[in-house]
């Protein structure tokens, strides 16, 4: 009898770390923050993340995110999980950050089917390793700070909405619903097919 072993390693993506990133000082990971990049998504190429990239390398940017995703599903790794990423002001000790190439604007069909999914192959990876539910998150502004209440997967525009800043991404046509079922399945089942 053979006992099917699954392995649950972190899903593909090209390792191009950059300079924008620091310490979590031993802050605890809980919860995901979705982020589009307000950039063209140019299919066929690798130029869109490598824009963005770049960007996040600026010392000037003041920005970074823990990885980004294109159309195509090309997928680049900026930040490690161990750092903290730039990307989304008091939560960033606390949170794993992922960009899609994409505008907050754009119409949902013009979100691609494979890009959520690869996102939701990291989200799901990222729920395993720090032992938080796939779920959508809560943002609560609590004595002047921004706080997530319940731990899962949040929006850029969830911090907004708690008082902090001006960020509407990924943008109300963002597939969250679709991106939370496959994060949930590949939780469950595993991403590496």
């Amino acid at each position: 009898m053979t006992v099917e072993r699954r392995t649950f390693d972190r899903p593909n993506g090209q390792v191009h770390l950059v300079r924008n990133r620091s310490s979590r000082r031993g802050a605890r990971v809980v919860g995901i923050g979705i982020h589009s990049t307000e950039s063209q998504d140019l299919h066929g190429t690798r130029d869109d993340l490598k824009s963005i990239r770049n960007w996040f390398n600026n010392p000037i940017s003041d920005a970074s995110s823990h990885i980004g995703i294109d159309g195509d599903t090309g997928t680049e790794v900026w930040v490690p999980d161990a750092e903290k990423a730039w990307t989304i002001l008091d939560l960033n000790p606390i949170t794993l950050n992922i960009e899609f190439i994409g505008r907050a604007a754009q119409p949902k069909r013009d979100w691609e089917e494979a890009q959520i999914k690869k996102g939701a192959k990291w989200a799901a990876f990222w729920c395993r390793k720090y032992n938080f539910p796939a779920r959508r998150g809560v943002v609560k502004k609590i004595n002047g700070q921004a706080v997530i209440t319940t731990s899962g997967i949040i929006t850029h525009f969830q911090l907004t909405q708690a008082g902090f800043g001006t960020h509407t991404d990924p943008g109300s046509n963002f597939p969250m619903r679709d991106f939370l079922d496959a994060t949930q399945w590949y939780k469950r089942h595993g991403w590496q097919n």
